[in-house]
């Protein structure tokens, strides 16, 4: 006889194997190997019946009586129905029309999917390599499929979002076979495998890229140049396409997991940069920097432009900073830390146009350890002051604590265990990364920085408080391009006033609000509502509160939304009551 609890895991499990083999390339990076030799179906036909599996695992999830499950099984369901709501409510505005940016797209991913998620351990491992490669002219052509749908219906994209991508095609197909990044694994393959058979795979990958593959990227390059960039919205805004304020509300509840109108947003954001700037002016003026954001960037530049003179400093700087600093004082805060390395690596060539570090995964079989890239392709730019606040948000405490945490809680459901990274050109339309708890955390973790005592200097103080601003910021500037009319050039405007960034960074990040509706607010909710929430716990427990017993408490839940998050703390609360 099933019990509730079979029923409800044993739907999780379903829905969770459906994922995986509906996107081979998220069971790739989850070190599923199952599906290495295919492709996401990135066609209308594929999202219409995704849509209608969502849809019947909703109705057997709601048909389960939630009454007779454990607590931590209940729990788990109605993450499930969460997530199954959210996925259907964004599905109606097609996002999937939009697959391709400057951040993200097949000409983006293929590259990492294959030199980094898949392996090459065996004969079949590099048989289902090359069957992958000569499925990828399907991928990119699905891709102008999918722009051609989006002008008929006027879904489309501002220039902001697309105008980089022609020429980051060229660098793709133009680059030495020798030192492709689609041909890395056979820089990797194993002595087991013989040299006439690696031989043979190598000619015949070779063979589909230059016959297949890059004559693929070509045409849809043609495309994008000759059609799509005369059908682009003439606004920055989602909010300028149909439904567009639907949209970008629907983009906000998807990214924040609470509701909140963009004019709340909007002015919660303008009240934090006021308060974070006074807080930088005081320790600008103790330092002598200059009485504005501006002129403080500046002085900080000139004393810190040529801190690095090479990439492998800059490496070594942050590896020291991360390893040698920082870690040794994780104890202090967290406890029962499971025993899964973080590497830190630079972030490869293909991706040197990215941000200053960023953060992926490992797999929970721990064949891939997770991995803190951080971009030193300039090292000149690398400013040491922001170093010890980018790390701790991308490594430790941040979101590496956060993955493991969650990869170590084997008595979760797998839904709950892995990250999806990537693909949020499809939000709202996409199944929930729950970004206000992964960002927030990450933001959350820059803070903890000071009761760790890592910033060391009133210039790493700075750095914290500019990572801050620049989140703070964030809230202002995506409400004002999605819901209030600003333009590109009032958005830069304002950013260069109110924070730290160059201005070259700040039209980067413009770039990417305009392309990811919604994404850039998650990081400031999420980092309050974390505050909030371990304010309500030290008063309510008082003596009884133990900050590491809290902290495993919102690392071991899992990828959840910030209400469910709440009700999570709260049970952590009535629990140590009851003792």
């Amino acid at each position: 006889m099933f019990t509730s609890d079979d029923l409800v895991l044993s739907l999780c499990d379903e829905v969770w194997k459906w994922r995986l083999k509906e996107s081979p390339e998220l069971a790739s990076f989850c070190g599923i190997h199952e599906y290495d030799d295919l492709w996401d179906d990135i066609s209308a036909e594929a999202y219409t019946r995704r849509e209608k599996c969502v849809q019947d695992f909703l109705a057997k999830a709601v048909a389960i009586d939630i009454s007779s499950c454990s607590d931590k099984v209940a729990l788990s369901l109605t993450l499930l129905i969460d997530d199954l709501q959210s996925y259907l409510k964004g599905s109606q505005f097609k996002s999937y029309l939009m697959p391709i940016n400057y951040l993200e797209g097949i000409h983006n991913d293929c590259n990492q999917i294959i030199a980094s998620y898949m392996n090459y351990k065996t004969k079949e491992d590099f048989q289902k390599y090359v069957r992958r490669l000569e499925n990828l002219p399907k991928r990119i052509a699905q891709v102008e499929e999918a722009l051609r749908q989006g002008v008929r219906e006027e879904i489309v994209q501002h220039s902001a979002s697309v105008a980089k991508v022609p020429s980051q095609i060229d660098e793709l197909i133009h680059i030495p076979l020798e030192s492709h990044e689609l041909l890395k694994p056979f820089t990797k393959a194993p002595e087991s495998i013989s040299k006439t058979d690696l031989d043979e795979f190598k000619s015949k990958a070779e063979d589909v890229l230059t016959s297949q593959v890059f004559p693929a990227f070509q045409k849809l390059k043609n495309y994008i140049e000759n059609e799509y960039f005369h059908n682009l919205r003439p606004n920055e805004g989602i909010s300028s396409i149909k439904d567009g304020d639907q949209w970008y509300q629907q983009c906000l509840d998807y990214h924040l997991s609470c509701f909140m109108t963009p004019q709340q947003i909007h002015d919660l954001g303008l009240k934090e940069v006021a308060r974070i700037e006074e807080q930088i002016l005081k320790l600008a003026e103790a330092e002598g920097l200059g009485q504005t954001l501006p002129d403080i960037l500046a002085e900080i530049k000139k004393r810190q432009k040529h801190f690095f003179t090479t990439e492998e400093e800059v490496l070594e700087f942050v590896r020291n900073l991360c390893y040698n600093k920082i870690r040794p004082k994780i104890s202090l805060l967290f406890k029962d830390l499971p025993d899964m390395p973080m590497s830190i690596q630079p972030v490869p060539d293909f991706m040197k146009n990215s941000p200053a570090g960023f953060y992926y995964n490992g797999t929970p079989d721990g064949s891939r350890s997770g991995c803190y890239y951080i971009n030193n392709h300039n090292p000149e730019d690398c400013l040491p002051f922001t170093l010890p606040a980018l790390s701790l948000h991308e490594g430790e405490p941040g979101h590496h604590l956060q993955g493991i945490y969650t990869l170590a809680a084997t008595d979760l459901p797998d839904f709950r265990r892995n990250f999806e990274v990537g693909k949020a050109y499809l939000s709202p339309g996409k199944f929930a990364f729950h970004t206000a708890y992964a960002e927030g955390w990450g933001l959350y973790s820059e803070f903890l920085g000071e009761e760790l005592n890592i910033y060391d200097s009133r210039l790493d103080q700075i750095g914290r408080n500019s990572f801050e601003i620049f989140r703070a910021a964030r809230l202002v500037v995506d409400t004002g391009i999605h819901a209030l009319g600003w333009s590109k050039e009032k958005a830069v405007e304002y950013m260069e006033a109110h924070t730290l960034l160059l201005k070259s960074e700040v039209t980067n990040e413009i770039d990417r609000y305009i392309t990811w509706p919604g994404q850039a607010c998650a990081y400031k909710i999420g980092e309050i509502k974390l505050k909030e929430l371990r304010q309500k716990a030290q008063v309510t427990l008082d003596t009884q509160f133990d900050m590491k017993e809290f902290h495993r408490c919102v690392l071991s839940s899992g990828s959840v939304p910030l209400h469910m998050l709440e009700s999570i703390v709260d049970q952590f609360i009535t629990d140590l009551q009851k003792h």
